[in-house]
């Protein structure tokens, strides 16, 4: 008789009675690795984003089998039970990190940074942080100064709402499953109905709103439900002992599937369109690795998943996945400079440190000593006490920040009569140093460029673009019927531009028509990308529709002005002739305004300010408060050539006009940070309110109107 097992060879066998499978645990180690990496060092595994994607396989699996198995031996979930297990197993660590992170952001970061990390970490404490990053278009690929530091709760946030409803989904398919021939049959194609529901949904949003579908819970509730399809149809598909062929299977799916995995994170970058359909590839990847069983050849990977520090690394994931980020956004201020090679090695060693001390002394107490004989109402109870506190420790912090700006704001208000304010003292001798220090410290929301004002309201005839009211009327006509008409369009570098232009309007009894649209170019033009980044196709109809839209009303209302403005500098646009941008822009500038200015509006195009090259040079003044220079800009590379301007320079139309204020922020070689006591900027790009509006005298003089 045959020996059909050693004709399959030898094999590796879980541990008997062992809790966890060594496999899965190092498909975590894995993940976990992926991620950080990709944080640590974006350009070396530029798609180590994957990692969350393996958790969510990981997670669809191990529910799913338990929920499954509870169901087969009691006909039922005790939901309760179930929350209250998710809720010691993950809150202590989850809200601890938090909270932590949250005070020392307090000690060391700027206070305006605190109001958006108080904000971030309560929608973190009440895990919708992936909803409050897809509402704000985060680009997660991004490694900027502004990131939270809970902005990748957002993959904790869906697996939590994966946790609340699969439960419940799996209990209607089984109460609605009960009595037919066949409920197995049922329940698969339920759960691959659902899963491949979403997977339509994600490749769907991903080619229409990529920021968004990273993001949202429907667009990723197909991995789980692949992982789900493992558990509801067999726990090894290929390494059954039953079968010994399949033994030699399982060893080439775990070989796969790892270099799926692999593959994938190495081959994937931020441009790529993910999740979508290319999600698939660490999915399966996933899949294959858990499907193929805990039992293997002895040439199988399992021998390299079972390394002890591979299943250390599993065993502390979840712990290192919370802190590594803190750790990368905090650090630099921690040590007062960017994160350099060995810092970086220095984070990722902290980062192992503190996710092992979580893990023995937070983790796994929570798990087995934390109320233990407790009801699960009691320990639910305790869970959501502890989250409100977190949740008020948020929001006294907000608080505070709020307070704190508005007392910089006053500060400002009272500094901004004087001679050498801002871009005045560039105009004055008796200014000393007009490139010093800056007076306050820390630039918050009141030094955004988007603001409301009293006089301004929605249009009563708007330009309506989808469901969004796309003009705002600000009137300070008075009632005089001779009043001017003035419009302002553009992106936000055009909005930066109410500080100036609407006390200009208050003074001259202007009605001003604002119609601004983030990431819009005011052309018949494509923004094929932006900085770099492709632009999605959703976005691209949108400008297209607005910019029409505008237009069509400039073009039937002739007004008497219109500013125009964008981040012209930072787009790259696609008429579809493949031709140079400065041609493109040449000619649909020509298209679009030139008509507005043969019907005798005069069109002034505000050169885009200067680039602060990618850095925030309020945190980096923040950093150098005594040496702004530190934070300044040489002028060749702060300021190329605006191709909206030259396109307007090159219309050779005496009514349009530049209006070029490049000399108030680089009056030299150098582009400055901070002018006369006040900060350039308000961020990465966009300048602050206060030094807008110590620019209106020179606004006012070079466009001609009779400002002050």
């Amino acid at each position: 008789m045959i020996d059909q097992a050693a004709v399959a060879g030898p094999t590796r066998r879980a541990r008997p009675g062992s809790p966890q499978r060594r496999d899965i645990q190092a498909l975590r180690a894995l993940a976990v690795a992926l991620v950080v990496a990709n944080h640590l060092w974006p350009g070396l595994i530029a798609g180590g984003y994957v990692g969350v994607d393996v958790f969510f396989v990981i997670s669809g699996y191990l529910i799913t089998k338990h929920l499954l198995g509870e169901l087969g031996r009691s006909n039922r979930i005790r939901l309760g039970q179930f929350y209250a297990r998710r809720a010691k197993r993950l809150l202590p660590a989850a809200l601890l990190v938090a909270l932590l992170s949250l005070l020392v952001a307090a000690v060391y970061l700027p206070i305006d940074r605190l109001l958006s990390i108080g904000r971030e970490t309560i929608a973190a404490t009440l895990y919708v942080e992936n909803w409050s990053l897809a509402a704000q278009s985060v680009d997660y690929s991004a490694q900027n100064d502004q990131a939270s530091t809970v902005q990748h709760y957002w993959s904790l946030s869906v697996e939590e709402q994966f946790y609340l409803v699969w439960p419940l989904l799996l209990l209607g398919v089984y109460l609605l499953a009960a009595g037919r021939r066949s409920p197995r049959a049922f329940l698969l194609t339920a759960l691959a109905a659902v899963g491949a529901a979403s997977f339509a949904f994600s490749i769907f949003l991903t080619y229409t709103s990529r920021s968004e579908a990273y993001f949202v819970t429907p667009t990723r509730v197909w991995e789980f439900a692949v992982g789900g399809l493992i558990a509801a149809t067999s726990s090894a598909w290929f390494g059954d002992p039953r079968y010994p062929a399949r033994i030699r299977l399982a060893g080439l799916a775990q070989w796969a599937g790892l270099g799926l995995i692999v593959a994938s994170a190495l081959v994937f970058d931020e441009s790529t369109y993910f999740p979508g359909y290319l999600a698939a590839v660490p999915v399966m990847g996933t899949a294959l690795v858990i499907a193929s069983g805990p039992q293997s050849p002895l040439w199988s990977p399992n021998t390299l998943l079972g390394v002890s520090a591979v299943q250390t690394l599993g065993n502390i994931s979840y712990s290192l996945y919370l802190w590594h980020w803190p750790v990368i956004i905090l650090l630099p201020w921690i040590i007062d400079r960017p994160l350099g090679t060995l810092d970086l090695l220095g984070a990722l060693l902290l980062s192992l440190l503190l996710a092992g001390l979580t893990k023995k002394y937070v983790e796994d107490p929570g798990r087995s000593r934390l109320l233990p004989q407790a009801s699960p109402r009691r320990i639910l109870g305790v869970t959501l006490v502890a989250s409100m506190t977190v949740t008020a420790i948020c929001a006294a912090s907000i608080v505070a920040a709020t307070v704190s700006q508005a007392a910089e704001a006053q500060r400002l208000d009272a500094l901004s009569g004087g001679e050498c304010f801002g871009a005045k003292s560039l105009s004055s001798t008796a200014c000393q140093d007009p490139f010093g220090p800056p007076e306050v410290t820390n630039v918050g929301e009141t030094e955004a460029p988007w603001f409301d004002d009293a006089q301004c309201g929605p249009a009563p005839d708007p330009i309506v673009v989808g469901d969004q009211k796309l003009l705002t009327l600000c009137d300070f006509s008075d009632g005089r019927e001779d009043h001017e008409t003035v419009w302002l369009i553009g992106d936000s570098h055009a909005e930066q531009w109410k500080a100036a232009i609407l006390p200009l309007a208050r003074e001259n009894n202007w009605t001003v028509n604002i119609s601004l649209v983030g990431g819009c170019p005011y052309l018949d033009v494509k923004r094929s990308a932006f900085m770099g980044a492709e632009t999605d196709t959703k976005v691209q109809r949108r400008c297209l529709q607005w910019s029409a839209a505008v237009s069509d009303r400039v073009l039937a209302t002739s007004p008497d002005l219109v500013f125009l403005s964008s981040f012209s500098v930072g787009e790259e646009i696609e008429d579809g002739t493949g031709r140079a941008q400065g041609d493109q822009y040449r000619d649909a500038f020509a298209d679009r305004v030139g008509p507005w200015a043969a019907q005798g509006t005069d069109v002034y195009v505000i050169r885009d300010t200067p680039l602060t090259l990618e850095r925030s040079t309020p945190e980096c003044l923040a950093r150098n408060g005594e040496s702004p220079l530190d934070c300044a800009n040489e002028k060749t590379r702060a300021l190329p050539a605006d191709p909206a301007a030259e396109a307007a320079r090159s219309l050779e139309q005496a009514n349009v006009r530049v209006l070029d204020l490049s000399d108030r922020f680089c009056p030299d070689d150098t582009c400055y940070a901070a002018i006369g006591g006040l900060h350039v900027y308000f961020d990465e790009d966009h300048v602050a309110r206060s030094y807008v509006r110590s620019l209106i005298p020179e606004f006012a003089e070079r466009f001609g109107a009779a400002g002050s």
